[in-house]
């Protein structure tokens, strides 16, 4: 049984995170959309999301910016970095500077639902043992 999952997409254009978005969808995975990392900045800490997928470039800064920003949330979140072409050492770049993932289109579901699922399942934990720790 899949548990229930919300993420934040940071993106200012609608190639390719429309297309996440709609494969999301059928995944019965929930999603808001933000622009910018400003907005991301004030909609993480509100609404939780595990997963942040973020385009590579932003009007405000680019997927770097974005996992820094989830880092300093204080909540664990995982961010995957979404593409556009295929480019193993971005690739590599993105997940040595802390990205859960990095996916590209088009959008596999059952490869997409297995990034997802273990991106949100490693939130869940990292998120029990914040807590736990913060009860000890």
């Amino acid at each position: 049984m899949k548990s229930h999952c919300f993420a934040l997409l940071v993106h200012d254009r609608p190639d390719p995170l429309d297309l996440l978005k709609m494969a999301l969808k059928e995944l019965s995975i929930e999603t808001y959309s933000v622009r910018n990392c400003e907005e991301a900045k004030r909609l993480i800490p509100q609404t939780q999301p595990q997963l942040v997928f973020t385009d590579t470039a932003l009007p405000d800064g680019s997927w770097r910016d974005v996992i820094e920003l989830a880092e300093k949330i204080g909540l664990p979140v995982n961010v995957i970095v979404v593409g556009t072409i295929e480019d193993v050492k971005f690739y590599l770049t993105a997940l040595e500077r802390g990205a859960f993932d990095f996916v590209l289109p088009p959008f596999e579901l059952d490869a997409l639902d297995f990034i997802v699922q273990s991106a949100s399942q490693n939130t869940r934990i990292r998120r029990q043992a914040q807590a736990l720790a913060a009860m000890a």
